[in-house]
């Protein structure tokens, strides 16, 4: 009996030293697996002051090509759309019929509308004779000539949707998207393709109010792409707008020439340069310090040891910097290495070898 006894206590044991560890493990399990917070670790990055730097006469801008003319083509009738002669890249016209809506119904609709305006025309002229001759009154011809004329607004309103039933392309240029299949139920201004005219192509680029003074209509720029290095696109200023946004940037229309360069597409991002006369210095930040690029230009400025995101107005570029039109000013430290780890607000650590 007493040895029976020290076997049970000897189980006891074993088993309450196995939870015991048990338990042990999952806290340091629990504990292995806790996040460790480190968003209050300071990054390690480098800056450079915003300072106002000289920069030569000329201006470089980036931008993007674009078609001279972009339409959507749409119906102007509902209906079966019974014909479409288009595919994407098709080449059309200006003027050209690219198909039709079933238009049988109406015409049948027609006919029988011009038949009852042709007898409401007899019946309007013959009221019209006996009220001369004083053998009926003014009202029946009234109403007859009513009658009438709403019937000839009926039909001319007709004629008009069956004619409305071509498809007509309203300039030349190249299919590049298209919408609807033959044979297709299509509603009243339902757009039908998209066509651009790529046989010219145009740009954009916003100008500061410093320079858009010594810019005029049907000067020359000079177009660059990396997509053919070495080489130089002729454009011409088409347009400048006489109203500057509220960062006081106004939108300069070029219009490129193709001439040599037949295969140039629209969305091509190009830099326009435009040949200045005069000098003076601008506020200029590396390049390397957008955290994601000129397209999207915004960059990280530090205040209080704190990341703080600042968007951008870009203007030219000049060599390995570009010029800040709005966003910063002059003094700002300006994160150039680092700035992939950052969000708005993070903790950061200039080392002084780094703040420049």
């Amino acid at each position: 009996m007493k040895t029976k006894m020290i076997s049970i206590t000897v189980v006891v044991v074993v088993i309450l030293a196995i939870t015991f560890k048990l338990i042990g493990n999952k806290k340091q399990i629990e504990k292995s697996k806790k996040v460790v917070d480190r968003s209050e670790i300071p990054i390690s990055v480098s800056v450079i002051s915003v300072k106002y730097l000289p920069m030569d006469g000329d201006i470089s801008l980036p931008a993007v090509l674009e078609p001279k003319d972009q339409s959507t083509v749409s119906i102007g009738t509902s209906g079966k759309l019974e014909s479409l002669k288009i595919q994407l890249g098709t080449k059309v016209s200006e003027g050209q019929v690219l198909g039709f809506i079933d238009t049988k119904i109406k015409q049948v609709d027609l006919k029988s509308k011009e038949l009852s305006l042709s007898k409401l025309k007899v019946d309007y002229e013959r009221n019209k004779s006996l009220f001369e001759g004083r053998a009926l009154n003014e009202n029946a011809v009234i109403e007859s000539k009513y009658n009438y004329d709403m019937k000839a607004l009926e039909v001319a309103q007709l004629r008009q949707q069956i004619a409305d039933a071509n498809i007509i392309s309203p300039i030349s240029g190249i299919i590049t998207e298209k919408k609807v299949m033959q044979g297709e139920y299509v509603n009243m201004g339902s757009p039908i393709a998209t066509i651009v005219d790529v046989s010219q192509l145009k740009t954009l680029v916003y100008v500061n109010e410093k320079d858009v003074y010594n810019l005029k209509i049907q000067q020359k720029a000079i177009i660059t792409s990396d997509i053919f290095p070495g080489k130089k696109i002729n454009g011409e200023i088409s347009y400048i707008s006489p109203e500057g946004d509220e960062n006081h940037n106004y939108k300069i229309e070029i219009l490129v020439s193709k001439s040599g360069f037949s295969e140039l597409k629209a969305g091509t991002y190009v830099k326009v340069n435009f040949e200045m006369k005069n000098e003076g210095s601008a506020l200029q930040i590396p390049k390397r310090a957008l955290a994601d690029g000129i397209k999207n230009p915004y960059v990280y400025v530090v205040r209080n040891n704190k990341s703080v995101k600042c968007k951008l107005v870009l203007g030219r570029e000049l060599g390995e910097n570009i010029e800040v039109l709005n966003g910063l000013k002059e003094g700002d430290k300006v994160v150039t290495e680092g700035q992939l780890n950052l969000v708005d607000g993070s903790n950061v650590e200039v080392p002084a070898t780094n703040n420049k």
